[in-house]
């Protein structure tokens, strides 16, 4: 598996397969309402509709292997979805620790000795 994409990497890349989605069927839909009636025209439109069509499966099967990348990082790996800071970061670790010293302090017994 390659290296964890970064959530900005991910972002610019949905932006990327959802505009040439997009671009191929505006093109599609750009070709399909000429109205030409000479043969030679013909045969270049249909060649158009099927390079643009393809792409546009392409650019489906590009956002179908996106899911699936999201999907793997997230479950296997560590997608920083929340975009958690240094701040943050040094927050949830005091956190953890003040947690820590209230169990060891309860364990102790010693939350007892100061509330009497």
């Amino acid at each position: 598996m390659e290296a964890q994409p970064t959530v900005k990497s991910l972002h610019n890349r949905i932006n990327a397969d959802i505009s040439q989605l997009l671009q191929r069927f505006e093109n599609i839909m750009a070709t399909a309402t000429v109205e030409n009636t000479n043969y030679t025209s013909t045969s270049v439109e249909t060649y158009q509709l099927d390079v643009e069509s393809t792409a546009l499966i392409r650019a489906a099967e590009d956002i179908l292997s996106l899911t699936r990348t999201m999907k793997e990082t997230w479950l296997f790996g560590k997608l920083d979805t929340l975009g958690e800071d240094e701040r943050d970061i040094k927050r949830r670790e005091q956190l953890e620790k003040d947690a820590l010293a209230v169990k060891q302090a309860v364990e102790e017994g010693g939350l007892l000795k100061v509330a009497e």
